[in-house]
């Protein structure tokens, strides 16, 4: 693995589910290791209930609050909160806030950041559900249903 310095506003831009996401370090420049990824997330945006299969997935807000639900639990997460969300475990987040929601995503090992240039490339607009849920079962998410525990906003979906 070589030394890697990415300047602000650099990265490969994903449109991915009305957010969008700035893969910072993938696969690729990690060996596999990790990916990262600067998301933008507007006011009411909701993941559906999922789950990772293969990948564990962790949060670190930069600005906004998040709702995130994980099993049986609902918590808010702000400015400065990190959130670890382990693979096999159903889980979802939706900004309530009136502002965007500003974050960075690692998972590890890598992958999601191809899940995410394939749901790029489905198109404009709110995807198919049962379209997406053929996209991500094949980089081994599964959908399970709206966000779960995360309040009326998460009802709405960009």
């Amino acid at each position: 693995m070589s030394a890697l310095h990415l300047p602000a506003g650099a990265g490969t831009v994903h449109p991915f589910l009305g957010t969008t996401m700035t893969v910072k370090v993938s696969g690729r420049e990690t060996g596999g290791a990790l990916t990262l990824i600067e998301q933008e997330c507007p006011p009411g945006f909701a993941t559906p209930l999922h789950l990772h299969q293969h990948d564990d997935e962790a949060f670190y807000v930069l600005s906004g609050t998040m709702q995130v639900s994980c099993g049986d639990r609902t918590w808010p997460a702000g400015p400065g909160a990190f959130v670890l969300l382990p693979r096999g475990r159903p889980h979802a987040f939706v900004n309530q806030q009136d502002h965007p929601l500003r974050l960075l995503q690692l998972t590890w090992p890598t992958g999601f950041e191809r899940f995410a240039a394939d749901v790029a490339a489905l198109g404009a607009g709110p995807p198919d559900p049962a379209r997406l849920t053929e996209v991500a079962a094949r980089h081994g998410y599964q959908i399970i249903g709206p966000p779960d525990g995360a309040g009326p906003a998460s009802r709405r979906r960009s």
